[in-house]
Formats: C-alpha cells, structure tokens, sequence
C-alpha cells in the first residue's frame, strides 16, 4: 500500500502482482485508509469482476467510461448493470469517440444515462498518458471539459 499526498490531495494505491488472485482484499485495504469526510475518487479495473465491484460498493457514483465499439457496448451494458443492482447512480464517458457508429449514445439515451463527455481518438492523448502527463497540462483547452465534467458529477451524486 502506497499513500503519499500533493496540492492537499491525498493518494492511496494498493498494488498486486499480475495474476494474483488477491485483488478484492488489496481494494478493502486501500478503502480503509480513506478519509470519507471529504471527496473521494476510486479507479476500478474496467469490467464487472469482484475486485469492480468491491471497488464500486458505497459509492455515490460511478462514471463507466467506455468506447463506442461492440466489445465497448457490451461491456457498458453489464456496468450499468452492475451499479443498477447495487442501487449506484452512473454517467458515461465515451472515449475514443470518433471512431464509433452512436450505438453507445442511443444505448444511453434508451436506459436514460448522461453521457457527460465525448475524448476523440487523438494519439497524443494516450502518449501524455502514457508518459504520467495530466492532458489538462498538456492540452489547456480541456481544462474546461474536464471542470464540466466534474460538475456533472457532483450533480449526479446529489441527485
């Protein structure tokens, strides 16, 4: 377990080695060190599998992101499943968005999920990432995306 803290952040990481069965107690061992009198923002492994959902339970709410491909749809579709049955509001992010037929945004339309932003396919976005950049950094233009986005959570979870 790593927590270290920056800019009045606080940051916990629990860490196992590839193929390690052990991921559902590293998860509870890194919810433990979380301080809930403030915000708090868990990253999950995508997918529906136990370390997600013991990630995902006690949330106020989750934000699938996804991308608009059939493997993306069908993956979205078990998320949303998912948080529905642990009672979880949700929003979407599409991402590689650009690439896809809209078959994820009418999904979200029908089951009445927002979808609070749309990330193109851009390579120098995955390289930022890649390298442990911020793309609000490297790309000050999605400063306000990123800021209305945020928004839109919070809302999400007062709702």
């Amino acid at each position: 377990m790593s927590i270290g803290t920056a800019d009045n952040i606080t940051f916990v990481e629990g860490r196992i080695d590839v193929g390690t069965p052990l991921a559902v107690p590293v998860v509870k061992a890194a919810k433990r060190e979380i301080d809930d009198a403030g915000i708090v923002i868990l990253d999950a492994p995508p997918g529906t599998s136990c370390p997600v959902v013991a990630t995902v339970a006690g949330c106020d709410y989750v934000l699938l992101v996804t991308e608009p491909t059939p493997f993306g749809l069908h993956d979205l579709k078990l998320a949303v499943e998912l948080v529905r049955e642990l009672k979880i509001s949700c929003g979407v992010v599409i991402n590689r968005a650009d690439i896809g037929t809209g078959e994820v945004e009418e999904y979200c339309r029908r089951e009445q999920i927002p979808v609070h932003m749309h990330i193109p396919f851009d390579r120098r976005f995955a390289e930022t990432i890649a390298y442990g950049g911020l793309l609000v950094e490297t790309f000050p233009s999605w400063r306000p995306k990123f800021h209305l986005l945020w928004q839109q959570v919070q809302e999400g979870v007062k709702a």
